[in-house]
């Protein structure tokens, strides 16, 4: 029996297919929690933007 590729995370199949510049080689990823991670990253380049305008504001 063959089984699909899941997370390790969140046990969601392997769908999503990608490059890896490193290895050079394809990759498979989960979607749902790369999209979770994109996420926290873009909420915490947004939140370091808002604490430079604040300490510009108080300069």
């Amino acid at each position: 029996m063959v089984r699909a590729p899941s997370c390790s995370t969140c046990g969601s199949f392997l769908t999503g297919f990608e490059l890896d510049k490193e290895l050079n080689f394809f990759i498979h990823f989960c979607p749902d929690c790369r999209s979770a991670e994109e996420k926290t990253a873009r909420l915490k380049v947004q939140e370091e933007v808002a604490e430079g305008e604040v300490v510009e504001e108080a300069a």
